[in-house]
């Protein structure tokens, strides 16, 4: 298995794995991977990104000994809805 948050097509294509779990990935990189016998999980490219925010905000707060403030938008969402 390998695993990729965003679009993962570029960073999974010399990977042989039996299964692709990543953001997004065009409907031909799709094709391609299935053809090679790996399986592909899409999960939504900004949904897989921002799980991490929260750790990126503390490493930097650390990184910089505490000098310096790091915020989370409240306003942040996926860009992607269904009205």
């Amino acid at each position: 298995m390998a695993v990729c948050a965003g679009s993962g097509a570029t960073v999974l294509s010399s990977v042989q794995a039996d299964l692709f779990i990543t953001g997004e990935m065009s409907h031909h990189d799709v094709l391609n991977a299935v053809h090679s016998g790996t399986s592909v999980i899409l999960c939504e490219h900004s949904n897989t990104e921002r799980g991490f925010l929260s750790i990126l905000q503390q490493q930097l707060h650390s990184l910089f000994d505490g000098s310096i403030e790091v915020c989370l938008s409240s306003q942040d969402r996926d860009p992607v809805e269904i009205v």
